[in-house]
């Protein structure tokens, strides 16, 4: 399921690239791409999106799959679910290659919460920090 998600992350990534997306696109759009395996319930694939993933003891990759179900949870039970994501804005710092995506999260109660998403530029992906 891993190589499924990381194809499709690949693809968006290269459609991104040939269609002129500016940088703080790219970010914005991969981190959403991140944030919707995690509302699909494509946990290892969310965890698959943090920097340095692949240098990760498996133990650690379990206890963050296991922290991501947890939260999802926790969001069914005190708003109904998340009924949709949307970018506000990524700032991008180009010295350090890292930008800040925010996204407002809208819940199925009718509240919204806006978080900030760290991404780094790990080679030519965008991953979550």
């Amino acid at each position: 399921m891993r190589y499924v998600a990381f194809i499709g992350l690949l693809c968006a990534v290269c459609a991104a690239c040939s269609s002129d997306i500016k940088t703080d696109e790219q970010a914005a759009n991969t981190a959403r791409l991140y944030y919707d395996y995690l509302l699909q319930g494509q946990y290892d694939d969310y965890v698959a999106g943090i920097d340095g993933y692949d240098e990760m003891p498996e133990s650690y990759r379990r206890q963050l799959t296991d922290n991501a179900r947890m939260f999802m949870e926790q969001q069914n039970r005190e708003h109904g679910g998340i009924e949709r994501l949307r970018i506000m804005r990524a700032d991008i710092d180009t010295e350090t290659q890292t930008a800040q995506v925010f996204l407002v999260i809208s819940y199925q109660d009718g509240s919204n919460e806006q978080i900030m998403v760290p991404m780094v530029r790990n080679g030519s992906l965008w991953m979550m920090r």
